[in-house]
């Protein structure tokens, strides 16, 4: 069993949060929306750096002995024009390979919730790599439940 703590990414997280996206990135087989690009490391953490300063996101590391060993992100989706309830959309939940199966997903998963609802959440939004099963599996057993298929056309 790893010792890790949950806590709030901090802006010196931003290169190794996005080595572990480019990671994560690396196990999909299909690229959507040109995701293939030069510059996607550096656009990856403009995006790190603006979640982590937003007062409408989060990104949460799991570190252990100071190394990041999981990471997920979330933010709130408010659809005002639409009537509907506040939904926190959460991504790119990862892992390290090699300490997996110890709880810290989950525990990455109950933290983003728990950030969401205090923002206002009153719903949540999750979305997987269609391919990858185990993940579906994996989200399915936590109550989420697939609700369309998303796809992508590169030019």
């Amino acid at each position: 069993m790893f010792n890790y703590d949950i806590q709030e990414a901090k802006t010196s997280d931003a290169d190794p949060i996005a080595s572990l996206w480019q990671r994560i990135d690396e196990c999909t087989p299909t690229r959507p929306f040109g995701g293939d690009t030069a510059s996607k490391i550096e656009r990856a953490k403009d995006i790190i750096s603006h979640a982590i300063q937003s007062s409408g996101a989060h990104i949460l590391v799991a570190k252990s002995n100071q190394e990041i060993i999981g990471t997920i992100t979330g933010h709130l989706y408010e659809r005002p024009a639409v009537q509907l309830s506040s939904v926190g959309v959460i991504y790119s939940l990862w892992v390290s390979p090699d300490c997996r199966r110890q709880g810290i997903g989950q525990a990455l998963v109950d933290a983003i919730e728990q950030h969401l609802i205090l923002m206002g959440a009153q719903a949540f939004q999750v979305g997987w790599d269609t391919v990858n099963e185990y993940a579906g599996e994996w989200w399915q057993k936590r109550g989420y439940n697939p609700y369309e298929t998303i796809a992508s056309k590169n030019v």
